[in-house]
Order: C-alpha cells, then structure tokens, then sequence
C-alpha cells in the first residue's frame, strides 16, 4: 500500500499531470437542430491539444463539417489546422498556421503568408474550455486573424467578425452553456448538452 502511494505522490509532483475535457453540443436554427460540435482538449504538462469537430446539415441552404486542430505549448499557439469540407468534390477549404520562430506562416487553400506577431496567446477554439476573463483580442484559426472580444457582463461576450458581425458566448459557472451565431438567414445557436 505505501509503494502505490508514494508512485501516486511522485506522479502527482513530476507535472506531467494530463487533463482533459470534452464537451458536446448541438446547433440549433429556427428551433431545430441541424448539426452537433463535439469539443475535445487534452492537457499534458505545458502541452495543450484542442480538437473540435462540427457538423451541419441544413439541405438545401448548407451542408458542411469543419474539423480544427489546434497545439499549443507554454500558453502560446504553436500550431492549428483547419478544414472545411461540403462534401462535394474540389470544395475542400483548409487553413494551417505554424509558428516559426517570431512569425507565423499562415497557408491558406494553398496560398501562403506571414503573420508578424510575437506570440498568439489566446484562439477562438479555447472559448469552448474556458470563460475568456480579461480578454479583449482574440485570434481566428478559421480565417487567420485577430478578432475583437468585448466583455458585456452577467457571463456574456461578444466576439466581432470582420464583416461586422457579432457572435455572443454566454457562460455560466465558467462554463459555455450558449454560443449566438449571427448568419445571413438568421441567428443559429449552439447549445450545451453535456
């Protein structure tokens, strides 16, 4: 009994600790569900792995599942990866953004550029695991830019696009209960299930 306590003791102090959470959503428009998120991050030590994986069906508007993947290491993103795929053949978008050193080389559907930024801290897939306390700038591994986040109070936050649209993040207890989406045909929403 005390060799087992003391290997539990050791584990626990050496910090390679992992964690994980998994959380599962649907997304809803005009009070029906069309499509689910599946939300995954697994910790280990100063390492972060974050995988998201959506779905949507709303024949004959839309129909599409985007997959991102997203490393980080010392709290700074490291790596991501972002596909969305129709379904239909040569309709496959992808984003993938390395950092390199001070920079980071954004390719996107085969077209490459730089981003000179020191370090990206903060993405739009960690909004899933965390209540974005004090933050106020946000990057997109979707579209590879920042985006503003703005604080609203009571839980809320509202996250800007570059069109001008906004998405509110409601949570509770720390927790991502309510994600608004704004969409050209209306607002969808994504809703906690477990």
């Amino acid at each position: 009994m005390k060799g087992i306590n003391l290997l539990i003791i050791f584990f626990l102090l050496s910090g390679n600790w992992l964690y994980g959470q998994n959380h599962e959503y649907e997304i809803r428009f005009a009070n029906r569900v069309i499509g689910n998120v599946s939300a995954h991050c697994k910790q280990n030590g100063t390492a972060k792995n974050i995988s998201i994986q959506s779905k949507v069906d709303m024949r004959p508007l839309t129909r599409f599942s985007l997959d991102i993947s997203c490393e980080f290491d010392n709290s700074v993103m490291v790596r991501s990866k972002v596909i969305k795929d129709s379904g239909k053949e040569g309709d496959s978008k992808s984003i993938t953004i390395q950092k390199d050193g001070k920079i980071y080389t954004i390719v996107q559907n085969g077209e490459k550029s730089i981003l000179n930024n020191p370090e990206i801290a903060h993405s739009v897939s960690e909004l899933y695991f965390m209540e974005p306390h004090q933050i106020t700038r946000i990057f997109s591994e979707s579209i590879g830019t920042f985006l503003s986040l703005k604080t609203l109070g009571n839980g809320l936050y509202e996250l800007t696009l570059p069109e001008g649209k906004k998405n509110i993040y409601k949570y509770e207890k720390g927790v991502l209960m309510q994600v608004e989406v704004s969409q050209t045909f209306g607002k969808a929403y994504i809703i906690r299930v477990s």
